[in-house]
């Protein structure tokens, strides 16, 4: 089936779940794709939702993403691969494949599908710690220890990793009809096939890193189309086909340096991906083919840990202010407000830091950056106070944020005109209970002698039918 000297690759969209217009898969299609891959992963929704178990997709979105992709895959004898999930664990895998489920009854669809787990056994994790294997922290954040501790892995509701390319290459090899995987690392997802069949790494990983997110790396850019590539020996060419789309040099290269602090360097487990010697061509008006992108071989292989801790449960309360006289008096006005706040809640027994924490964020200044705003200063006719209340208990942070509200709402300051109220609620109640807060606790990377080893994989047939399970 497969050309060897080319393979076609198209990611169908940002994120499963995203959409895509059904118009760009079919002309995909036509181009005679040998596999269709979406990434359905990430932390940029922050930690709440590898804590919570929850989705920050729609299951009718993934529902609808999955079916189109599935669908064609299966129609052309083609595999799909695909991390699902969001946060990628086992509970929010599991939600998926009852989608599949569906999706197979629906459409009468026999599928064989191979599922490999991204979520980390905390017993595997303790005993690696113990044995004395590397771990090490991958941002200089306080909180994070320099290496993992058993406590943070006690700590965590939840792990996952970002696995390689290497489980996903074992799993096709598994006579699947395609692949689906909890966390993975984004690239492994498109260069797995590739690598399966002997593709240069450098060329097949910096294919991997335009078509990631989609038509992001096309112009216009959107999260919710996809991108083709072709992948050959020597170059690789990438086009977006929808056609109000266009692939350019510019755009190309802007996404090749995306989410990174080096533009030129892209890490992975087992060394680095450099474009800095890549050369960028305008094929024609869509397309842009490269050449000259390198892997750089470590002779280590690290894979990158996120875990996930409670930390207490959060109230919040939106209020707009346009009087300019509090204004101008802003920070005069919080301060007074939180040093009354404290002193009630310290006779109360709660101990700020502890039991509970204050943020007043003004939107309007400074809102966004906090403290790292490099134009300070407030020239707004309006600002939005948002009070971010987070105790160690629900109905802590209730009161709390329910005594910090009354008392901005009625505080006085030299040149006030009414005692109405110093606050515009948009909402009634004015008060929301947002829930649980997670923070992650675990963000390190792992050293391992084998890549294939805390990953499980399972084959299982649809409608479902569990057929085995296999261990790296």
């Amino acid at each position: 089936m497969f050309i060897l000297d080319e393979i076609r690759i198209y990611d169908a969209t940002t994120h499963v779940g995203y959409g895509f217009p059904k118009e760009s898969l079919e002309q995909a299609l036509k181009w005679e794709p040998h596999a269709i891959v979406a990434q359905g992963t990430s932390t940029d929704p922050g930690p709440f939702y590898l804590g919570s178990g929850t989705s920050y997709t729609e299951d009718a979105n993934v529902k609808r993403d999955l079916k189109l992709i599935i669908s064609s895959a299966k129609s052309l004898g083609i595999p799909f691969i695909c991390s699902v999930g969001g946060a990628g664990a086992d509970i929010h895998v599991e939600k998926v494949l009852k989608l599949v489920d569906e999706i197979s009854r629906e459409e009468n669809l026999k599928l064989r599908i191979a599922v490999v787990s991204g979520e980390i056994d905390k017993h595997w994790l303790k005993g690696k710690i113990t044995s004395g294997v590397l771990t090490r922290k991958l941002v200089n954040v306080e909180r994070f220890n320099e290496t993992l501790t058993i406590k943070d892995v006690d700590d965590s509701i939840r792990i996952v990793a970002q696995m390689g390319y290497e489980p996903i290459v074992k799993a096709l090899d598994m006579g699947v009809d395609g692949v689906l995987t909890g966390r993975a690392l984004d690239l492994s997802l498109i260069a797995a096939l590739p690598l399966k069949y002997g593709f240069d790494k450098g060329l097949t990983f910096h294919m991997a890193k335009i078509l990631e997110c989609g038509a992001l790396a096309a112009e216009p850019g959107s999260g919710s189309d996809g991108m083709f590539g072709i992948l050959r020996k020597d170059c690789f060419h990438v086009k977006p086909p929808n056609p109000l789309r266009r692939c350019t040099i510019a755009s190309v290269a802007a996404h090749s340096f995306y989410e990174r602090d080096n533009p030129y360097m892209e890490n992975l487990p087992d060394g680095y991906l450099d474009v800095a010697s890549a050369n960028y061509t305008q094929l024609d008006e869509k397309t842009v083919t490269i050449s000259g992108s390198k892997f750089i071989p470590s002779g280590e292989y690290w894979i990158k840990l996120e875990g996930v801790k409670l930390v207490g449960y959060r109230t919040i309360c939106i209020a707009g202010v346009r009087d300019p006289t509090i204004i101008s008096k802003i920070d005069e006005i919080i301060d007074g407000v939180k040093n009354l706040g404290f002193k009630v809640f310290k006779d109360a027994g709660l101990r700020l830091n502890e039991d509970y924490t204050v943020v007043f964020r003004v939107y309007g200044k400074d809102g966004v950056m906090g403290e790292t705003e490099p134009k300070r200063g407030l020239k707004a006719k309006e600002i939005c106070i948002i009070i971010d209340v987070v105790a160690k208990e629900q109905n802590i942070a209730n009161s709390i944020c329910a005594f910090l509200r009354s008392s901005f709402l009625h505080f006085g300051f030299e040149g006030r005109k009414t005692t109405a109220g110093n606050l515009a609620f948009p909402f009634s109640p004015s008060d929301i209970p947002v829930g649980p807060v997670y923070i992650f606790n675990i963000w390190h990377k792992i050293r391992l002698e084998n890549p294939y080893e805390p990953f499980k994989i399972r084959v299982i047939e649809f409608p479902a039918k569990m057929v085995r399970e296999v261990y790296g």
